[in-house]
């Protein structure tokens, strides 16, 4: 369709300067006049069409090219785009609850101590209010201080250790303070730690363990989480699932080439070794 546009509009403009202009240029007189002699046979030839066919290339390719590259380039950044927000709304349900039975487990335990008038309720409230302020409030943006979020961990850990009490052993290695310059994306890492309370208790019938380490040397994050793990109950689903896919696809979004991630999923313990690149 171009290529007929183009030959007709060209037969036009010919027959146009043939008949109404003064050409002083002999040779482009000539070709003007070669083109009117033609006539439409001529203009709407195949031959004639496949002539045209460079020029029309020429022209009308750049610029074609130029919008399908931009189109190309529109719709990546729109799919980014749809991914980046779709994940800050699991990061947002994830920041906006904890775990109800947590928080319901936890709550009965602080009753208890309180009970008792045990002297480590008020630090299990104050763990769990150092939490719920850090979900609600501190963790809304992009970047938070890696030395919150370390508290966070340990404030988990402390209160979940509590809760297992005697049936089970749990250690969690870190060092704050060498952390106070860093930042990192808001509950990356709390997934990990959640599973491994989670399925470390429902698959073992003997004492359960956890064993976690987060330090930091230089901008390289290592953080290592293992537990133990028996067979799954019926009904219940492998280790990971949701929380695991969602935290790996963040890390791809936010930490592209900056990370690994290494899992061993082995019949007795489960465990997750992240490295990551801070900047």
């Amino acid at each position: 369709i171009p290529f007929i546009f183009w030959s007709v509009i060209n037969y036009l403009s010919a027959l146009y300067a043939v008949n109404f202009l003064q050409i002083s240029d002999k040779s482009l007189q000539g070709i003007l006049q070669r083109v009117v002699e033609g006539g439409w046979t001529d203009t709407l030839s195949a031959g004639h069409l496949l002539r045209i066919f460079i020029p029309v290339v020429m022209t009308v390719a750049p610029p074609m090219s130029l919008k399908l590259v931009m189109d190309i380039i529109r719709a990546s950044t729109h799919t980014l785009r749809l991914e980046r927000d779709n994940l800050n709304l699991e990061v947002n349900f994830l920041r906006s609850q904890l775990n109800p039975h947590f928080l319901f487990n936890t709550l009965n335990n602080i009753y208890s101590l309180s009970i008792r008038n045990d002297a480590l309720a008020s630090d299990l409230i104050m763990h769990l209010s150092e939490m719920m302020r850090y979900t609600l409030y501190d963790s809304n943006t992009e970047k938070v201080s890696l030395h919150m979020e370390a508290e966070f961990l340990k404030n988990y850990v402390e209160l979940e250790s509590v809760r297992y009490g005697k049936n089970a052993s749990i250690t969690f290695n870190c060092d704050t303070d060498q952390m106070e310059e860093r930042q990192i994306a808001p509950l990356l890492m709390f997934p990990f730690v959640e599973n491994a309370f989670k399925y470390s208790h429902s698959t073992t019938a003997d004492k359960c363990w956890i064993n976690a380490m987060l330090k930091v040397n230089g901008d390289q994050l290592t953080f290592e989480i293992a537990n133990s793990k028996g067979e799954l109950p019926e009904g219940k689903k492998n280790p990971g699932g949701i929380g695991l896919t969602n935290t790996r696809k963040r890390l791809i979004l936010l930490y592209p080439d900056q990370h690994v991630l290494h899992i061993e999923n082995n019949p007795d313990y489960y465990k997750v070794v992240l490295t990551l690149t801070l900047n």
